[in-house]
């Protein structure tokens, strides 16, 4: 079953068997039922929802007096709420057992999916058995699924590496080159550590599927709109005229700029490429001007904070669990 809110945009895929706006050429079996109709959607058990992030809590409030306690939810978007920096999960669990929730994030571009290609993903539940349940829904001999526990480490790894790729994205239009570009992944992923950590989340998520594997995704893809909006940006593109460009789609690496740089400001952590990048979107510097200033900032050790306290703790016990862990 899939659900759209526009009536119109639901007859036209049923017809076409294609989403022509979103993923042309890739068709959609048969076996689908495109609908409209949320009651009728709402008749399967298990929900997996890929709205974009300012438009969750709205259609959380439609879907909640629908809800029966037999639904899981699996949510797929990579982002936080606009207005407080919400996780999906949070927002879902206002409504529903946190238990019977799900996140899904990963190296995950939904161009290549919808193609067939191979690719991996986590799907992540503070609950065992919905964390199974979604992993043997989803999962196919082409879309590897793994389970993990840390729900808030997975979800901020997707929501952040999206301002990351912000700027890997103006990098490559700026034509700066592959160091400039790698070491700029690589201090992003501190940042998402620091921030990450600071919330509760297990720092080595993010050296995992959800936040090294989707880093590099996102920064590097072709398909990548929030790179794509960061190139762009780069060529003298204006963030009104790169809106109009994407056609309806949305590069949630934008909101959650705004949305990480005050909540950052706020607990006093360090994330200078998300005050930068949030200068360039939201405060007109230039690009160029903010990239000296990343480059010029005061020199310090490369591994710190929790960063360098798993790397003591790996290093001091010298064993791992079965599930990469460091042992107890």
């Amino acid at each position: 079953m899939l659900w759209t809110r526009d009536a119109a945009r639901a007859a036209e895929i049923a017809a076409r068997r294609e989403n022509a706006r979103y993923l042309p050429g890739v068709k959609i079996p048969n076996s689908v039922t495109v609908t409209a109709d949320l009651e009728l959607a709402l008749r399967s058990e298990a929900l997996v929802v890929a709205a974009p992030a300012q438009g969750v809590r709205a259609l959380r409030d439609q879907v909640a007096p629908l809800l029966r306690a037999a639904h899981r939810l699996c949510s797929a978007t990579k982002g936080l709420t606009p207005d407080d920096a919400r996780r999906m999960s949070e927002v879902w669990a206002d409504v529903m057992p946190a238990a019977r929730v799900a996140v899904l994030s990963g190296p995950n571009i939904s161009r290549e999916i919808a193609s067939g290609l191979p690719a991996p993903t986590v799907v992540a539940s503070t609950d065992r058995d919905t964390a199974l349940a979604f992993q043997a829904l989803l999962g196919t001999p082409m879309f590897r699924a793994y389970t993990n526990d840390d729900v808030v480490g997975v979800e901020l790894c997707g929501a952040l590496k999206n301002v990351v790729a912000l700027g890997a994205g103006a990098i490559d239009g700026m034509g700066y080159g592959v160091n400039a570009k790698a070491g700029f992944m690589t201090r992003g992923l501190a940042e998402i550590a620091r921030y990450a950590w600071s919330c509760g989340a297990d720092p080595l998520t993010c050296a995992g599927l959800a936040g090294f594997g989707d880093l590099i995704a996102t920064c590097t893809s072709t398909h990548s709109r929030n790179r794509t909006v960061g190139e762009m940006l780069a060529k003298g593109a204006s963030l009104a005229d790169i809106t109009i460009r994407l056609g309806g789609q949305v590069a949630e690496g934008i909101g959650t700029t705004e949305a990480i740089h005050a909540l950052a400001a706020a607990k006093g952590i360090d994330m200078p490429i998300a005050a930068e990048t949030y200068r360039v979107l939201f405060e007109g510097k230039p690009i160029r001007e903010a990239m000296r200033g990343l480059m010029d900032r005061e020199r310090g050790e490369e591994l710190s904070g929790p960063l360098a306290d798993v790397s003591r703790l790996l290093r001091v016990t010298g064993v791992t669990t079965g599930d990469d862990r460091p042992a107890a």
